[in-house]
């Protein structure tokens, strides 16, 4: 490739947007078409020298030259017409640009895997690209749903698990229809706040909870962008068996205390979103040292309809395929143990006991229940292998009243 014809695309890039005062141009997305082929191509600024990339991973190949060629203004025009008339940037809302430059972020998100491939995709600098022009164009710092989104997308990727991104990217598409929406429906209002919180112009419903005896049954740290990884915790209301997460950016505050505890919770937030719900404490109070009639209670109000936490483990899938990450509190009835865990409910359906995620967690939980120890309870993720929703146990008890976390 050309030193000249770099210069020139160089050049016309710095000058775009320079002579309206309206901004300066920093990247450039656009689809190709060379013999029949169409690559997406991005060219981007950084620190004043030019990238250039397209997705067939190549950043030299003919889809980037003609992509220079394009910028610098040596294409050969066919029709020599002058240009119609711009929208300018200046006659949109800043909510409608931020809205609009997300959803096409997006786009060129799931086009960037999909042209590669998710086996090419982990090592792919469009997709990289991609990602990179999707933080920039999303709230500062980033909203913690599109966070843990762009973190699992990213371990699903590694992983190759095509099923995950498929459900990752679906979720995706969907978010990117209800930015675009110029009156979006309630459902689609809901979805954006799941994502991006507090959005301009939205007004999200939030429920109040008065007086409430919650438990923390664990937290772990998940995965988020490089600059923002998330630490979740689980609260379990003692009354109802409700299911809420507590989320937490590092350097974040949230409530106080170790875990497990039990809160007495004065006032506490709820958003609408995906379950479990995340909540927002407010007024508690703090007891670290959990009675043991509180752990009796978690066996009572847990789930004894494994046909009921499938169903619901589906529904969710259904209605939230990328932020879908449910929670289970269970009371089995019996263990079975030969060549692989699974826990049964009273009327016989089955829910596979899985700890593939943590191999240390899982050898653990083997332990305790080849020593014949009996859980009254189990808590932990909802995850499925395509056909079988499994549950990943995260701390258990016992009708000792003892608590595990594994």
């Amino acid at each position: 490739m050309s030193t000249r014809l770099r210069d020139a695309a160089v050049g016309h890039l710095r000058s775009l947007g320079a002579a309206t005062g309206e901004g300066a141009v920093r990247r450039l997305t656009m689809d190709v078409e060379v013999e029949g082929r169409v690559e997406m191509v991005t060219l981007s600024l950084r620190d004043g020298k030019l990238q250039c990339v397209s997705s067939d991973a190549r950043n030299d190949g003919p889809h980037v030259r003609a992509a220079l060629q394009f910028v610098a203004g040596m294409e050969t025009r066919e029709d020599s017409s002058p240009p119609g008339s711009l929208v300018s940037i200046s006659a949109q809302s800043p909510e409608q640009s931020s809205a609009s430059e997300l959803a096409d972020a997006l786009d060129d998100l799931l086009t960037a895997i999909t042209r590669i491939g998710v086996d090419k995709a982990q090592h792919a600098p469009s997709v990289d690209a991609a990602l990179e022009r999707l933080i920039g164009a999303a709230p500062t710092p980033t909203p913690s749903g599109l966070g843990r989104f762009i973190g699992r997308l990213q371990q699903a990727i590694r992983s190759a698990e095509l099923r995950r991104v498929a459900r990752l990217l679906e979720g995706a598409s969907e978010l990117a229809d209800a930015l675009r929406a110029t009156t979006p429906s309630p459902q689609a209002e809901l979805r954006i706040g799941a994502w991006l919180g507090t959005w301009p112009g939205s007004t999200p419903d939030v429920e109040l909870l008065h007086d409430r005896t919650m438990i923390e049954v664990g937290r772990e740290w998940l995965s988020g962008t490089e600059r923002a990884s998330l630490e979740r915790r689980y609260l379990i209301d003692a009354h109802s068996g409700g299911i809420y997460r507590e989320d937490r950016l590092r350097n974040a505050n949230a409530s106080l205390g170790p875990c497990p505890r039990q809160l007495q919770v004065g006032l506490a937030e709820v958003e609408p979103g995906p379950n479990p719900k995340r909540i927002r404490v407010l007024q508690y109070e703090v007891e670290p040292d959990v009675p043991a009639e509180s752990w009796d209670r978690l066996h009572q109000v847990a789930s004894q309809s494994f046909v009921e936490i499938t169903e619901q483990y589906r529904c969710a899938l259904r209605s939230s395929p990328a932020l879908c990450e449910p929670f289970a509190l269970i009371a089995p009835f019996r263990i079975e143990r030969n060549g692989g865990f699974k826990a049964f409910d009273a009327e016989g359906h089955q829910l596979v006991l899985d700890r593939s995620e943590r191999r240390g967690a899982v050898l653990a939980f083997y332990d305790l229940l080849a020593q014949g120890i009996e859980p009254s309870w189990l808590a932990g993720r909802l995850t499925d292998t395509g056909t079988t929703v499994c549950l990943t146990p995260f701390a258990m008890g016992t009708f000792d009243g003892k608590y595990t976390r594994l």
